[in-house]
């Protein structure tokens, strides 16, 4: 776009602190750019949940009809994967329009995740600054949530951004066999359960491997990891983990040998 003198004009999502570091690295803001979508997750419930472990029966109960299901551990590997792919169209669709514009990267990019309409709904929202270095021919476009300071240093550091990441893992915990639902008369004294420990964790865990993986030999940086729990007779914990791919590009220089400027005597 042109402002009203006929000079190139742009718009973005950078801070003045963000926006100035971008520039002292010769990194000129474009546009901002966004993709975006939303869409209807299908009906889902914990029998469609892949069983990781199921809980004994702290009792001893079995083969009667008035005794409920044991409770299990177990993840909603389907839901999971449909949330992965609406962020991944909300990225590619924010990438191709900062490649439209000509830009090498995509700085300060921030997500929206969210329920637009019930629980079965998905909305996903990426935005971020796209900059061009000048001078430079366009190529492989990279995206990061860092920008300004922290970009430049990881540059001095002798990494460069290559995407921003997403991984997420809903676990899933039925209740049926534990203490809670008896009262303390009908549990042996000294018996530990820890249903609620267990999903979180296996939540947690299953989502950093996924990081990992998707990383793809790169290195996380700025890892932000959430959690949501949902209560009821089956508890549903979501760990989320959103972070920066980077890359070494070359070997991290040597510090400069400090130099006293100040003596403190007595």
């Amino acid at each position: 776009m042109t402002d009203t003198d006929g000079r190139s004009a742009f718009d973005s999502g950078l801070t003045t602190p963000d926006f100035a570091a971008c520039l002292s690295m010769g990194l000129q803001p474009v546009a901002l750019v966004q993709g975006f979508y939303v869409g209807q997750l299908g009906a889902w419930s914990s029998y469609r949940a892949n069983a990781v472990h199921t809980y004994p029966c702290p009792w001893g109960w079995r083969g009667t009809n008035e005794h409920p299901p044991p409770g299990w551990l177990g993840t909603q590997d389907a839901v999971d994967e449909a949330w992965a792919t609406a962020f991944a169209t909300a990225h590619q669709r924010m990438v191709q329009e900062a490649e439209g514009l000509g830009a090498h990267g995509v700085a300060g990019v921030q997500v929206e995740m969210g329920h637009p309409a019930s629980e079965q709904s998905t909305e996903v929202h990426l935005y971020g600054t796209a900059v061009r270095l000048a001078g430079t021919a366009p190529g492989s476009l990279w995206t990061t949530r860092i920008a300004g300071h922290k970009l430049a240093k990881l540059v001095e550091a002798g990494y460069a951004p290559v995407s921003v990441l997403y991984a997420r893992c809903t676990a899933a915990m039925y209740e049926g066999c534990y203490m809670e639902h008896y009262g303390s008369n009908m549990v042996p004294a000294g018996t530990a359960l820890t249903p609620v420990q267990d999903v979180h964790n296996l939540a947690r865990t299953r989502a950093l491997q996924q990081a990992w993986q998707l990383a793809g030999g790169h290195s996380l940086y700025d890892v932000e990891l959430s959690a949501h729990e949902g209560e009821g007779q089956t508890m549903y914990v979501t760990c989320q983990v959103l972070g920066s791919l980077v890359r070494r590009v070359r070997p991290t220089l040597p510090l400069a040998t400090p130099v006293s400027t100040v003596a403190l005597r007595d």
